[in-house]
């Protein structure tokens, strides 16, 4: 059944990595990066004799890999069930990858992802899982790479409807091994079912007999006190209406760095989520001669991205900081020049 899949049923464009994108010739067409940061590294290596992959080595971050551009995710029917499979490799047995299916709505909107996770072998391994979309669903983006620390190869992402009824019989034996997901209400690990022994209901009468002695009154704070002490065997400092007085201090601190080079086009910087990061800049320095401009974008899931602020001049050897006034969960920094020039951007935070 296999040899019969391959490539005759796939409807993910470029899901073999064959096309080099015209825009990034270092990158597959209809894919882009996400997660990871500036210590995070993607290869593509598509060479005569081997077959195309794409090898992302996460040194750092939560999580690396790749995504479905938005006009390459997937067009499906109404209530229509999707085989996904995937090809993979990783450079140990306890690495963990993932899968993320975005449900797209027919009024453009996007719905908290699906998430599958297993683990490759250091051979090449297929995964296999069914989905089901529901009936106001329209379209599927699909993302996938390493959780955690790792070296993960991405060889082929391949999908493709089971229908008619007689596809799935066909495919039956796969099910079981890869139930369908029917809605997944929050992102964790899905791993093999334990049954569970049900606890054995007794019903044992008991009766309780006892004697309460208590004091009931009004406490004053003249008469009852309690006193608080810290692990110096200091008591906690109070006001002369009685209200506790705390000193607060220290904060934490956040930076990351990534040097880029310009073109013409437009190009944008790692995404990051600065949910816990209420203060957040980026600094802007420009190693090249020719002026370049920056400008901030947020997003509230990581997909739809709208600008932020002005748009930055950075002169040649010159610092620029871009603060964002407005907050959304992600945020990243949109880049361009009229030619080649170099900038390293910093990304601080405070929490």
């Amino acid at each position: 059944m296999d040899r019969n899949l391959k490539g005759t049923f796939n409807v993910i464009t470029n899901g073999d990595f064959l096309k080099r994108s015209n825009i990034s010739p270092d990158f597959p067409e209809d894919w882009l990066q996400i997660g990871g940061n500036h210590e995070t590294s993607w290869r593509y290596r598509h060479e005569l004799l081997e077959r195309p992959v794409v090898e992302i080595d996460n040194s750092t971050a939560l999580r690396a890999g790749i995504i479905q551009t938005q006009e390459a995710s997937l067009e499906i029917e109404k209530n229509e069930d999707w085989q996904i499979l995937i090809i993979l490799k990783s450079c140990r047995s306890d690495l963990q990858a993932y899968l993320r299916i975005y449900p797209i709505r027919a009024n453009g909107n996007v719905a908290r992802p699906w998430e599958v996770r297993f683990k490759p072998g250091l051979e090449s391994d297929q995964f296999k899982q069914v989905i089901s979309a529901g009936s106001d669903v329209v379209r599927l983006r699909l993302e996938t790479g390493v959780l955690g620390l790792g070296h993960l190869n991405i060889y082929k992402l391949i999908a493709y409807p089971l229908s008619p009824n007689r596809l799935k019989r066909q495919v039956n034996y796969a099910k079981k091994r890869s139930p369908q997901i029917r809605h997944i209400l929050t992102i964790g690990e899905i791993i093999k079912p334990i049954q569970l022994a049900m606890p054995i209901p007794l019903k044992i009468p008991v009766t309780v007999q006892a004697n309460v002695n208590a004091d009931i009154r009004n406490l004053t704070p003249t008469r009852d006190r309690v006193q608080m002490f810290g692990s110096s065997q200091v008591p906690i400092a109070t006001s002369s209406c009685g209200r506790a007085q705390v000193e607060i201090f220290g904060h934490g601190f956040y930076e990351s760095l990534e040097e880029v080079t310009t073109k013409q086009t437009m190009s944008a910087t790692t995404t990051r989520d600065v949910s816990a990061l209420p203060r957040v800049s980026f600094a802007v320095y420009n190693f090249g001669t020719l002026l370049a401009y920056v400008q901030a974008e947020l997003s509230p899931d990581g997909i739809h991205w709208a600008l932020e602020g002005e748009q930055r001049e950075v002169g040649p050897e010159k610092l620029v900081i871009v603060s964002p006034v407005v907050f959304l969960r992600y945020t990243r920094l949109s880049y361009w020049a009229d030619g080649l020039t170099t900038l390293r951007i910093w990304v601080q935070a405070q929490n």
